[in-house]
């Protein structure tokens, strides 16, 4: 009960939706895609890792970017605050699944209070409209800003709405021979599959990921894809499930996800989940890696990319390593569903209030830079 005050709380001191954005000091899509990149490029968002892997495709990930503002707010929309004399920050959020959200890209020139606007505004606007079922954003645990932040926000949103994993990203070259598994079966996903998709995805990684990546819903993205189509550009996931000889229960799921090229700026939005039962044997990871490997590939037929992202968790390391996958980096995945969201505004709102009193106290003007 005292958590469904504390969200009542913040729901009643909102702003109207119309007046929301002009009280948090925050644009809506107001500027350009080259500008925005270049305010990527002097906050160090794009640091060299990253930047190595991105410039090469980086005029069709412009146009991509361009595109997808053309659908107003129905795809991708782009927060500001500040100005050039004070520091300007930005958030960008696209849609990741039919109902659900990524955010992702938070940068700051030096500006906390503009951050706190862009994370607030973005918060409350999912409260208001009230139709958003689920948000996600992607950070790397060694930043200690979104570590300190979003890795910590389950305390406040309760773990019955929110999770936060940690997970391995590699980089699949789509020229690696893959063996296939003995005594593993691969099955294309049909809608007889959806309680066993949900039931290996629950297991790898639990049920608000399931409810988040809407497992339970529309598998082959077929509703977002069409929004996408409005613009010139697909949204596709396709599915396949590993099963031991003739058993009936899955063992593991390769579930590839197809999108805009850089939409994110890591290849997330094209990446594939391979997910592994947590009671598989380490000794058959192996087989059932390689096989959802090979069968997933074909989904990556007319990928721009030599490489394919994947993530996994850290029970199929050892498989993907012995595979001679390179491994990039780790990655956390944050999450919170709809009835969350005042929860995760009240946590942005304390954190930020706690940091501003400090770097006022001191005199400082903290850098907070990159969500993912």
């Amino acid at each position: 009960m005292l958590l469904e005050a504390q969200d009542q709380e913040i729901i009643d001191k909102l702003p109207r939706l119309s007046e929301l954005y002009s009280t948090y000091g925050v644009q809506v899509n107001e500027i350009a895609v080259n500008e925005l990149f270049a305010l990527y490029e002097r906050t160090g968002f794009l640091y060299p890792d990253k930047a190595v892997r991105l410039t090469p495709h980086i005029a069709q990930v412009r146009e991509n970017w361009r595109r997808m503002l053309h659908g107003g707010e129905s795809l991708l929309y782009v927060l500001t605050a500040g100005d050039e004399e004070r520091g300007k920050a930005s958030l960008a959020v696209w849609r990741t699944t039919h109902q659900g959200w990524m955010s992702q890209h938070l940068v700051s020139e030096s500006n906390p209070y503009a951050s706190r606007s862009v994370m607030l505004a973005g918060s409350a606007a999912s409260i208001l409209k009230g139709v958003d079922e689920s948000h996600q954003n992607w950070f790397r645990p060694e930043n200690r800003f979104p570590t300190r932040v979003f890795g910590t926000m389950v305390q406040t949103i309760g773990e019955s709405l929110s999770s936060v994993q940690r997970h391995a990203y590699f980089s699949l070259s789509r020229r690696m021979p893959l063996p296939s598994g003995g005594g593993i079966r691969i099955a294309a996903y049909n809608l007889s599959h959806k309680g066993a998709l949900c039931a290996i995805a629950s297991a790898a990684r639990g049920s608000i990921y399931v409810t988040a990546e809407e497992l339970a819903g529309d598998v082959e993205f077929e509703a977002i894809d069409e929004l996408y189509r409005r613009v010139g550009l697909r949204r596709t996931r396709h599915v396949w499930l590993a099963y031991k000889g003739n058993k009936e229960e899955p063992v593991g799921a390769a579930i590839a996800y197809r999108g805009p090229l850089g939409l994110n700026f890591s290849y997330l939005e094209n990446r594939c989940d391979l997910l592994l039962h947590p009671t598989l044997p380490e000794s058959e990871a192996l087989g059932v890696v390689a096989s959802l490997l090979k069968a997933s590939s074909v989904a990556y037929r007319d990928f721009e990319l030599n490489d394919i992202p994947v993530i996994t968790d850290q029970i199929a390391v050892p498989a993907m390593l012995k595979l001679g996958v390179e491994f990039v980096r780790h990655y956390c995945q944050g999450i919170w569903l709809k009835d969350g969201n005042p929860g995760f505004y009240r946590h942005v709102d304390r954190f930020y209030s706690k940091l501003l009193v400090r770097a006022e106290r001191h005199g400082l003007q903290p850098s907070l830079t990159i969500s993912e």
